[in-house]
This record gives C-alpha cells, structure tokens and sequence, in this order.
C-alpha cells in the first residue's frame, strides 16, 4: 500500500492546498529561489481528453511562440511541482505544458504503475498539443518517475510521434528494482521479505506487467533522438548509476554522438536543481538550443 497510498488532493503538512499554485510558491521558497515572477492568472489550468480518461493540466503561453515544452512530475507530485524544474524556459520563449500523470492529482487513474500508463498519456498530450497548435520545435522535461516515463515514450511511441529533445532529471532504469529499493527504505522488515513476487501481486492491483517498464533495451528507432540525462551523485533514492547505463546504452547506438550526461556533485534526489541553479539552467536550455 506504500506504493498506492499518498494525497492528491486537500491539505499538505503546511496547510496549503496540494497541486496548486500556492505549493509552487511554497516548494521555491523552502529551496531560496526567488526569481519565479510568473502570475497566478497567466497559468491555465485545463483537461486534454475524454470524460472517462481526463487528464489535468495546465498551460503557459508564450505570444506568438511555436516552440514547446513538456513537463512531467515524479512519483506522488503535481503538475506544479513539474513546472518548478522548467520555467526558466519560459523566458527563453518556449511554451509550458504540464500535467498531473496517470493516477496522480485530477488525472484519471487509481493506482500508479510507476510510468507503464503514464507513457500513454504523455504520447496522447503530444498528439494534443500537436493538434491544436503550430509546433516549431518540442521537447519533453521529465524528472524522476516522469523521466522514466519520457523515456519510455520514446521507446514505445517516439517514431510514430516524435519530439526534438528529451531531458531525463534522475531516471531508473527497471521498474521491479527499484521498488525494491523503495521497500528496502520505507518498510523495517528485510526488504527481500517483501519483495518476493512483486510483478505478480503488482498485477493484482493495476494489470500492468512491471516488466514493460523496462529501459535497458537497445532501440535503433531513437539513433534521432538527443537526449539528456542528468543525475546527483548523492541520490540514495534512485541511484545515478541508472543514467550512467541509461546513457551509454543510447550513445552506443548513435551515429554521431549527440546525447549528454550531466552529474552534479552533493545533489539528493531531483536535487541537481537546488544544488547548483545556475549551471542548472544553463546545460538544459543550452542542451535544447543544441549549443552543448
């Protein structure tokens, strides 16, 4: 119940309304940064779908831009929370779109399958924006859960949807594995007690084989693709010798090499970001203008 349990909506621990605004604000502040000018009015929320599978988002426009960039959360997040790694895009032109992910905030869905679905729905968003706007150039930002879910994207739906770039903030590579792990942080009994026959009793609660989410497989389809793939040396949660993998197994496949590893130094969990603002900022947008 661990991996199922947590708020997704009403009041967190400082009595501010989760997936909303107000815990942006919150969430920057704890971390001092203070350059965040963007009004309440100028993000719109909405719902891309149908009445049965809606999923929550919400949009910043920039006048006259056809350039876009799509935001995705980690595990028991918001589509605030995704827009906090990737709003100094907006000051370099781009579009924002964001999202609550499958199972998470407003978006439909019970229980988390740890990006299986959410790969489907981040395919649909793309298709969407697609739809309704001129589009220039599209990238996708994903961090933790939701970076290994815009990396499975690409390898599931990229050649027949395709985007320009993708930014990876600590991926894992293997699903079963690293719920191993979290068991081994959250549960006081030996972990290997309670890891015995995860995919099977997984399965029970969501119908999703854990085995799909599975990003140690060679696909030729993505030799195209550049992606970038960040992780912080300290992260005890998802360890950074996943994007290390993870990239040399895209390099390998590349003609000419254009995917790129970043590490930061004393950085926790998705905490590149806080670690170091500045070089932060500079490799992803540098990375998306192909200037690195």
């Amino acid at each position: 119940m661990y991996l199922f349990k947590y708020k997704r909506s009403g009041l967190n621990d400082n009595n501010i309304e989760i997936n909303s605004y107000e815990e942006l604000l919150c969430e920057l502040k704890k971390h001092n940064v203070n350059d965040f000018d963007i009004p309440k009015d100028q993000i719109k929320e909405f719902f891309i779908g149908y009445t049965s599978k809606q999923i929550s988002s919400l949009i910043l426009r920039n006048q006259n831009s056809n350039k876009w960039i799509v935001g995705l959360h980690g595990f028991k997040r918001n589509k605030y929370f995704a827009l906090r790694n990737i709003f100094h895009f907006y000051k370099q032109g781009y579009n924002i779109l964001t999202f609550d992910a499958y199972a998470h905030g407003k978006t439909y869905g019970t229980k988390s399958d740890f990006g299986y679905t959410n790969a489907i729905v981040l395919d649909e968003v793309i298709k969407w924006i697609k739809m309704c706007y001129k589009v220039e150039e599209i990238g996708v930002f994903g961090v933790s859960m939701g970076a290994s879910t815009s990396l499975l994207f690409a390898n599931k739906y990229y050649k027949n949807n395709k985007v320009d770039w993708i930014i990876a903030d600590c991926a894992f590579s293997e699903v079963i594995p690293q719920i191993r792990y979290f068991l081994k942080r959250a549960l006081k009994l030996p972990w290997w007690l309670m890891s015995f026959n995860i995919n099977k009793n997984f399965k029970k609660y969501t119908d999703v084989d854990l085995k799909e989410v599975n990003l140690l497989i060679k696909n030729d389809d993505l030799n195209d693709l550049k992606i970038l793939y960040i992780h912080g040396k300290e992260d005890d949660f998802v360890l950074y010798d996943n994007s290390i993998v993870l990239y040399y197994l895209k390099t390998s496949i590349e003609n000419k090499k254009i995917s790129k590893l970043e590490l930061f130094e004393n950085a926790k969990h998705s905490g590149s970001l806080w670690i170091n603002l500045k070089r932060y900022r500079e490799k992803t947008t540098n990375f998306a203008k192909g200037k690195c």
